[in-house]
Formats: structure tokens, sequence, C-alpha cells
């Protein structure tokens, strides 16, 4: 198999702007972590000449053709037809993928419409991608020298699908094994990482080494390709510790390998440093207004850290809930490092948690004043060796959902920080 690839996203919706098309986004970062040279990518309705055309033109251009979207039940789901018809073959019933879709069915306690199994029709001659995640399966054909691999459009089906199903499918066929390492970095901008490791990134070849800017960090992504996953992890280790023994090493908190573990990094680590102190953790939000809870409950088998936070939007509540004396909110404001520590101090003795961390801010778009602006939030961490504080002034730029996440993104690197030196 060559390696050129091209994605063709299927979808009206994506043409009207109706939903951002983040399945080829995430597509292109994993390619370009594989090693899959990818020089295109289109965006074509749900018309039946249209999709022709595009199928056949990208086809021109690239050997493998990845394909997102028009994979379900209705009529205006054509991509497997078109699929079939540039490949010559009719589309025939996977029985596995019926299977599938009527246990999805049975699962969900819902009444399964008969048109539902046009989502196991597949081309015939097919290689079948089960969906552990939605009901339509995913497709890859190969015929001659050109690869067409068919890809539901959600991209809560999307990702988890290449990422656990067509990634290791193409490394196989490319007659190699690819492994990639994450190292993730907080407080350093992508750009200063960059100039720090350009030596490096100009030599290396084989494993790579690129840096990725992330809302609230930056990861370095090492990719090695080799006969074996052991030695490309191997390949990945060493340029790691080569990645760290630089100036950019202070600022690495954590590594991933997975998607899973990458987009949860943060929060992983957390959880890794509550459990290796044994603590329980208690949360006081006010501006995130139960986000920093929503993150860690995220993660599968955390009640036995997390035993509860208070979102106290009102300042009543703050008092009231959170003991916060009155004082406090008169003489400093509710945005202010006094008020999160009493915030603080005051969850964890409502929790009865081992450590406590709060959040009080302003994330806009308005109340903010030229001495508290929009962006300003002030945090604390609270255990029995005392209480933290500290103030962060986000771009005023960040938009409200922004300030919100960067909070908790900050608030937790504050508590991994206070559990790992102490």
């Amino acid at each position: 198999m060559s390696n050129i690839c091209e994605i063709l996203s299927v979808g009206t919706e994506l043409l009207l702007g109706d939903i951002v098309n983040t399945d080829t986004a995430f597509i292109a970062g994993r390619l370009a972590a594989l090693g899959f040279p990818s020089y295109r990518q289109t965006v074509v309705g749900d018309n039946d000449c249209r999709l022709a055309d595009a199928i056949r033109e990208g086809f021109s251009r690239a050997d493998i053709l990845i394909l997102t979207g028009g994979l379900g039940p209705t009529c205006d789901d054509i991509t497997k037809k078109a699929v079939a018809d540039y490949f010559g073959v009719p589309l025939v019933m996977d029985e596995d993928a019926k299977a599938d879709i009527e246990n999805y069915f049975r699962e969900m306690g819902r009444v399964m419409t008969e048109n539902n199994l046009l989502q196991a029709l597949v081309p015939e001659g097919s290689h079948v991608f089960p969906n552990r995640w939605g009901s339509a399966p995913g497709i890859a054909i190969t015929k001659g020298d050109k690869t067409a691999v068919l890809l539901p459009g959600p991209p809560s089906e999307c990702e988890p699908m290449f990422a656990n199903e067509v990634e290791p499918w193409l490394a196989e066929r490319s007659g190699c094994t690819l492994f990639s390492l994450n190292l993730h970095l907080y407080d350093i901008g992508e750009s200063r990482a960059e100039a720090i490791l350009k030596p490096i990134m100009e030599k290396a070849v084989n494993p790579s080494v690129a840096p990725y800017a992330c809302e609230h960090e930056v990861r370095i992504r090492i990719t090695a390709r080799g006969k074996t996953e052991e030695e490309c992890r191997l390949m990945c280790r060493e340029m790691a510790e080569t990645v760290l023994a630089t100036e950019v090493g202070p600022y690495c908190y954590t590594e991933s390998v997975t998607v899973w573990e990458s987009k949860n990094a943060i929060v992983l680590k957390l959880i890794e440093s509550l459990r290796n102190k044994k603590y329980t953790i208690g949360i006081a939000e006010s501006c995130t207004g139960g986000m920093f809870s929503t993150r860690m409950a995220d993660i599968p088998g955390v009640s036995d850290i997390l035993l509860g936070g208070v979102v106290a939007y009102d300042n009543r509540i703050k008092e009231q809930v959170l003991g916060v004396p009155g004082e406090i909110l008169e003489k400093y404001g509710a945005v202010s490092e006094e008020c999160a520590a009493a915030m603080a101090e005051g969850v964890r003795k409502v929790t009865g948690a081992d450590i406590a961390v709060s959040i009080t801010g302003i994330a806009g778009p308005d109340g903010g004043t030229e001495e508290k602006p929009v962006g300003m939030v002030c945090f604390a961490v609270s255990d029995e060796n005392g209480t933290a504080t500290e103030t962060a002034r986000f771009n005023r730029k960040a938009d409200r959902s922004k300030v919100r996440r960067l909070s908790v993104a900050r608030a937790m690197m504050m508590l991994i920080r206070r559990l790992n030196t102490k």
C-alpha cells in the first residue's frame, strides 16, 4: 500500500456551517503522527453526483481516501453506495455488523426500525471495523492500489474508531508498526518550546518530534516507526529523555500514549497524584460552575477520591454553605485570594476531604472592572499544611467558555504541584 492520503468529509450540514468539522482535524493530526502524507481535505454535500466526482478526484491524487459521514440509515446517507459504485462492487449484508446493530438497540432499550439494518450493508469484499461507540460500522475496501476507509460522522464515534481500529489496520498494511509518545508541558508557549527543541526536531527523522499547541498546554509528540511496538517504544523513550534533558524538561508534568489519555492528561495526572497520596478531594467553584467536578467525574472509578463539590455562584451560598466570612466579601470581594482561601477551607470542612480547591473569578463577557478585569480568576488549595492562593489573568480576548476551561486546568495544575512537592 502506498501512503498518500486524502480526507473527504460528507455532509450538507458541514457546508452550511451547522456543524464544525472536527473529524478532519482529528484524522489529519493522527495521519501526521503516523507518518502518512496528506495533501488535500475536501467537504462535499449529500449529493450523489457531486460525491461521485469527489471520490474520483480524490483517488486521482491519493492512494488512501478516508471518508467521514453518510453511513447512517436515512436516504441522505449515500457514502457506501458511492464508494461501492466507484469500485464496481455491490452492497452486501454483513451478518456480524447486523448482529451488533440489533444488540446496540437492545442494550439501549429502543425499538429498532428496519431501515437501521441498512447500516450493516457494506461494499462486497470490505474489511469491517466494529463500532463500539455507536451503530454504523466502519469500512475499508481495497481494489488494486486504491483504498477507501469509511467512518461514521459523529466525532464521538469517528475519533475512537480511527484511533483504535483504523490506525492499527493502516500501520499493519503499511508493513511497519507506529507508536507515539506525548509529553505534556504546562506554563510554556509553543513558540518557546519549538525554539528550544528546534535543533532536535531538525535532526529527528525516526522518531520524529513535533510540538502541538493545545488550549492550556503544549504537547510534544514523539512518533517512531519500526518492526515491532517494543522497538518503537524504546526509540520514543530514548528521544523523550533527550527532549526532557533540554530546558523544556521542567515544564513536563506527565506523559500519555493513547488518544484518550492525551485528551485527559491533566485530570488523569491529578487523579494519579491524589491516589499516590491517598488523598480525597473537595471542590468549591464559582465562575466555573461545576466544570472542575465534571472533568473529574468523567473519569471512571473516581468515586474513591472525589467526595463532593459546591457550586457557589451567589455570595449567600459562599457565606451560608462554605462559611466565607461576610467581612471578607465586603472588604475584598468575591473575586479575591482571600475569598478563594475561605472557600477552599470551607469546602474541605464541609466534605471532610484531605485536600480542597476553589475557583472564583470573572469569566465575562461582563462584570469586569479596571481593578478586576474579565479573565481575572483566583484560586486556593487547602490541606492540613495550610492554604495556598494564586491569581491568574487570562487574555481578555478569551471568551467566557475558554476562561472557564483555562481556570479548571490552572486549578488542576496547582493541585498537581502541591501534591507532588510535599
